[in-house]
């Protein structure tokens, strides 16, 4: 249904008010969901479902409405999506959102629900809210069926896109609220677009103690955009460029692949055959399955060796830049926990958090001073650049990730140069797992 194309007047309500709006919405699927069983001749097979949502996509491209960066206060109570990528989420709970009292006065039954602003804490009522005022302030838990109503609940942390924000700004992240059939929508490493209402949170109050709030998104729809990036968006001008300049060098292609070269990472001049690689890795290959069941994967992983000032930096910088998923590390400060994944303990519970690794998933991993990681932390990628997926087994949190990305590490030779033996810093069982190895040298000129 294209909401805001055929009723503007309900769109721009529910864009500013979506507290007061969706529950409607959801009421009036409800009832249709409703009336369309009574009509059906199987309502003895068939049952209606409780939890029906409305869920909305496809906001207006403007930027109120659709963000790279995360909300601030400003935008507290409105309606509006943010893209971004997941690096941690929790473990699936069961959230008591409602609960059913009975008045010692005058017997009246009636549902409370749990404060979200408060970590859905549930609060006794005040008063009594019968409409002939009542007013009794005692109450009484109720413990038949139906008294409570229980929903699944997650949370999850979105992270800024590192490719979308200014040099030198570090990405923030927000928590996301996860309901019903939200759940397990997306992993860590995933591209994601959240469509939620902006909320503020605390923590139930205490006296003498500093009130924390926070911002976190009530997300209404999940969208995983991970099929997205591997889809290259070619016009047909790009395109009919493209056959244009094949066809006026269809009898030099070389002379073609040249001009190619030389505009590939401009600020270093010539080394026209490491040019070639790193276009060649970035070009990638064509992912097989065997006829017995082998995958054979088609990204190639390139190490470039060579002494400091050959421009090896400039390369991965250059990677990083073009590639619209990619991450830039260095060896230095790098342990297999922020290579692959890490647990962490939050609220009292572990989570899993991504890793370079797993957030380039699809993309690119430039790696610099590849021979500064410890020997212990190089054998935890071993399985992420062979069968491209990593296997985690921490603090009772069993899964497998996909790390589908190309290698592009960078490493300094041990010791002086020598062509019959060249001492790279880098075990075997690594080194051949990457397809291209490039040696590049600073020749000293004699006195």
């Amino acid at each position: 249904m294209a909401l805001f194309e055929d009723n503007m007047q309900i769109s721009e309500l529910l864009l500013s008010n979506p507290l007061q709006v969706l529950p409607v919405l959801d009421k009036a699927l409800a009832s249709v969901c409703s009336e369309m069983h009574k009509g059906n001749g199987h309502q003895e097979v068939m049952q209606p479902k409780k939890n029906i949502h409305g869920r909305l996509t496809g906001l207006p491209v403007c930027a109120e409405l659709t963000r790279t960066k995360l909300p601030r206060t400003r935008d507290l109570g409105w309606f509006l999506s943010v893209t971004g990528t997941i690096i941690r989420t929790s473990l699936v709970k069961l959230l008591e959102s409602k609960k059913q009292y009975t008045c010692n006065k005058c017997k009246h039954v009636f549902m409370q629900e749990a404060d979200f602003e408060q970590f859905y804490t549930a609060s006794k009522p005040g008063r009594c809210p019968n409409p002939e005022l009542c007013n009794s302030v005692k109450f009484t838990v109720s413990s038949g069926k139906g008294s409570t109503v229980c929903r699944d609940y997650q949370e999850v942390k979105l992270q800024e896109q590192v490719q979308k924000l200014a040099i030198g700004t570090i990405p923030r992240s927000m928590a996301i609220v996860l309901q019903d059939d939200l759940v397990d929508c997306c992993k860590p490493g995933d591209d994601v677009t959240v469509f939620g209402i902006v909320r503020r949170r605390w923590r139930p109050l205490n006296a003498d103690t500093r009130v924390d709030i926070e911002i976190v998104i009530e997300a209404n729809y999940v969208q995983v955009n991970n099929e997205q990036r591997t889809k290259s968006s070619i016009t047909e001008e790009l395109r009919q460029e493209f056959e244009n300049f094949w066809s006026k060098s269809c009898t030099t292609p070389l002379t073609a692949r040249n001009k190619i070269l030389a505009s590939v990472c401009p600020q270093v001049y010539g080394l026209y055959l490491v040019k070639l690689a790193v276009t060649l890795v970035l070009v990638g290959g064509v992912q097989r399955h065997a006829e017995n069941g082998t995958r054979i994967r088609g990204e190639s992983h390139m190490l470039l060796v060579g002494d400091p000032g050959t421009g090896k930096s400039q390369f991965l910088k250059y990677v990083a830049k073009i590639v619209g998923r990619s991450i830039l590390t260095t060896g230095i400060g790098s342990t297999s926990a922020g290579l692959t994944v890490t647990a962490v303990k939050d609220s009292g519970e572990w989570q899993l958090e991504a890793g370079a690794l797993v957030l380039a998933d699809g993309g690119v991993c430039c790696i610099d001073e590849f021979s500064s990681i410890r020997e212990h932390d190089k054998a935890s990628i071993h399985e992420a650049m062979e069968q491209q997926t990593l296997s985690v087994a921490k603090a009772g949190l069993v899964c497998k990730l996909n790390t589908r990305t190309t290698i592009l590490a960078a490493t300094n030779p041990k010791g002086n140069y020598n062509p019959e033996q060249l001492e790279m810093g880098v075990k075997c069982g690594l080194w051949r797992r990457c397809k291209i190895t490039s040696v590049s040298l600073n020749h000293c000129l004699p006195t």
